[in-house]
């Protein structure tokens, strides 16, 4: 169980590091298969696994939440700078109805009262 989980934990680091986060649904269905299994096994005999192979299992997990919390953050990024550049471009930013450029001053042309 510990190689099986190490071997998808290794695929999924593999697939966000190369881009495939398509490939990511996948996983995520083992992980929690093996890892469900893997909790059950060591708490029937907690001494069934190695201390090292837990720890390098541990540091792949660790990497690999690393990984798709930085692909996590960057995908928000993504969203939110599309969302500014339609808004922008959308009938209430830059672009009337009509298709126009908007003038769009920092200041309002109000009228100046020019009575003595």
């Amino acid at each position: 169980m510990v190689d099986a989980l190490a071997a998808v934990l290794r695929k999924e680091i593999s697939a966000v590091e190369s881009g495939q986060f398509e490939a990511l649904v996948a996983f995520a269905g083992e992980k929690a298969r093996l890892t469900s299994a893997l909790e059950k096994y060591l708490q029937d005999d907690p001494a069934a696994v190695s201390k090292p192979r837990l720890a390098e299992l541990k540091d792949l997990i660790l990497q690999d939440k690393r990984n798709l919390e930085l692909a996590q953050t960057a995908t928000a990024d993504m969203i939110r700078e599309i969302r500014t550049l339609r808004e922008r471009h959308s009938v209430a930013g830059l672009y009337g109805t009509t298709g126009a450029r908007r003038d769009i001053h920092a200041t309002n042309g109000g009228a100046v009262d020019k009575t003595v």
